[in-house]
């Protein structure tokens, strides 16, 4: 019998793991909702996925670079902070050309390009 009850609690673990990874996949109208509620949690939320995701695309960037000699992209200042991220981000999504029903790390590039695309500076 603790077998079978090892056995159910397992499946619940591996199922309720799996349903929870679609979570990190945000929309801009998700991410929008967790960068301007209010709480300190949901604003946690946000700059973690901000940060993330911008980690995410310059590590990418770092990888091109060291293995086919492409240039970066984004010319990020080291002065930049994660709420200077958050900013940019929300001013993005309030632009009536962007859709909120796209996926948040696709505005957050977007935004960011905009603000420190190595070819604007």
């Amino acid at each position: 019998m603790c077998l079978v009850k090892s056995l159910i609690v397992a499946v619940f673990v591996l199922v309720t793991a799996l349903s929870s990874a679609r979570a990190d996949f945000l929309t801009g109208r998700d991410l929008n909702l967790y960068c301007t509620s209010g709480s300190p949690q949901d604003d946690a939320i946000c700059i973690v996925y901000i940060t993330g995701a911008v980690d995410a695309f310059t590590t990418a960037e770092l990888i091109a670079e060291k293995t086919a000699g492409m240039k970066p992209g984004l010319c990020i200042p080291e002065s930049i902070q994660p709420d200077n991220f958050k900013e940019i981000i929300i001013n993005w999504m309030k632009r009536p050309e962007t859709n909120p029903d796209f996926a948040a790390t696709l505005i957050i590039l977007g935004a960011v390009d905009d603000a420190f695309g190595c070819a604007k500076n």
